[in-house]
C-alpha cells in the first residue's frame, strides 16, 4: 500500500462525506476506496471512521489523521510544484473552471493553441457558474466574472467589461434610437430576471441615473434574451462579453454609447501556494493575452 495515496483517498472520503461519492470524484471503484482506508486503519492500528449503513463520522484519531494528512499532502504538493518550477516547464494535469459564456465564446476556441504550446500539460476544463471549493475539488485556476469574495485567492484581472445597450437594425429602422437614457421609458425594453433573486437587473449608465426597465419581456437566460433582441423584440442592456460577436456581425447595433458604464471585471483566480506553479502561470498568462487581444 502506498501510504501517501491512501491518505489522499482517506481525505477525499472525509471531504466527500462517503465512500461512493469519493470514488466517483477520484475515478476509482468504491471497493478500492474502501480497501485503501481499511489499509490505512490497519497500518496505524486505529479506527479512523465510524461507519453505519446510513452515516459516517470521524473518530478522534480519524480527525487528527485527517488534519495532519492535509498538511502533509499540501507540503508534498508544494514540493512537487517547486520541482516543476525549477525545471520551468509547464507540465502535469491542469484543472480549470470557467463560466460557460467565457468558455464557449473566448477560451475554448483558443485552447488548441495553448495545448500545442505546452505539450506536457494535460487539461481538464469544466464550465460552470457555481461556487467552487478549489482545494476540495482540485481546481488550479478559476475564471470568474465580478467581485472576488475569497481573500485567500490571488486574483489577476483579465478584462474590464462594459454595459452595452443595443437593439436590432430592424428595430431601429422602425422606432429609431433613444437620444439619452431618460428616453428609454418610451421604448419597449427587454429585462433580465435574476435566477437567484427573481428581480429585474437595473440598467447602469455613466453620467446618468440608473434605469429599471418597464420590460415588455423578461427572461432569466441571457443567451435567450439576446436572441430576442436580435429578432427585434426591443432594446436590451447586456455585458459587453455577451454581445461582442453580435455587434461585430451587425446583428445588434450599440445605443447610447456616450453613457456606457463599466461592468464587472473578469478575473483569473488561483491559490497563493500555486502562484509560482509553471502550469498555472502559463495558463493565466495565456488567458490575459487572449482577453487583451
Amino acid at each position: 500500500m502506498d501510504r501517501l495515496d491512501a491518505m489522499r483517498v482517506f481525505c477525499a472520503v472525509v471531504e466527500a462525506g462517503g465512500f461512493s461519492r469519493a470514488a466517483e470524484r477520484l475515478g476509482m471503484s468504491t471497493s478500492s476506496v474502501t480497501a485503501q482506508v481499511a489499509g490505512l486503519e490497519s497500518h496505524f492500528r486505529v479506527k479512523l471512521l465510524n461507519r453505519t449503513t446510513r452515516s459516517m463520522s470521524l473518530t478522534g484519531e480519524g480527525r487528527a489523521c485527517y488534519e495532519q494528512a492535509l498538511r502533509l499532502l499540501a507540503d508534498v504538493a508544494e514540493l512537487e510544484s517547486s520541482m516543476h518550477d525549477a525545471a520551468d516547464t509547464p507540465s502535469g494535469t491542469l484543472r480549470v473552471d470557467m463560466p460557460g459564456l467565457i468558455s464557449r465564446l473566448y477560451v475554448a476556441p483558443a485552447l488548441p493553441r495553448f495545448l500545442a504550446q505546452y505539450p506536457e500539460v494535460s487539461l481538464r476544463a469544466t464550465a460552470s457558474d457555481r461556487m467552487v471549493d478549489m482545494v476540495e475539488e482540485g481546481v488550479d485556476v478559476l475564471i470568474r466574472i465580478g467581485e472576488v469574495a475569497d481573500a485567500r485567492l490571488v486574483a489577476r484581472p483579465l478584462l474590464q467589461t462594459r454595459w452595452v445597450c443595443c437593439s436590432s437594425p430592424a428595430f431601429l429602422r422602425e422606432l429609431g434610437a433613444p437620444a439619452d437614457p431618460s428616453a428609454l421609458a418610451d421604448y419597449p425594453c427587454l429585462g433580465f430576471l435574476s435566477p437567484q433573486s427573481r428581480r429585474l437587473r437595473v440598467w447602469q449608465f455613466a453620467g446618468a441615473e440608473s434605469f429599471t426597465p418597464r420590460a415588455r419581456a423578461t427572461f432569466d437566460h441571457v443567451d435567450s434574451l439576446i436572441e430576442m433582441c436580435k429578432a427585434g423584440a426591443g432594446i436590451g442592456q447586456f455585458m459587453s462579453l455577451s454581445v461582442a460577436d453580435a455587434l461585430r456581425s451587425g446583428e445588434l447595433v450599440p445605443l447610447l454609447e456616450p453613457w456606457q458604464a463599466d461592468g464587472p471585471v473578469v478575473h483569473a483566480l488561483y491559490q497563493q501556494r500555486q502562484q509560482r506553479a509553471a502550469k498555472v502561470t502559463a495558463f493565466v498568462d495565456f488567458a490575459a493575452e487572449l482577453f487583451a487581444a
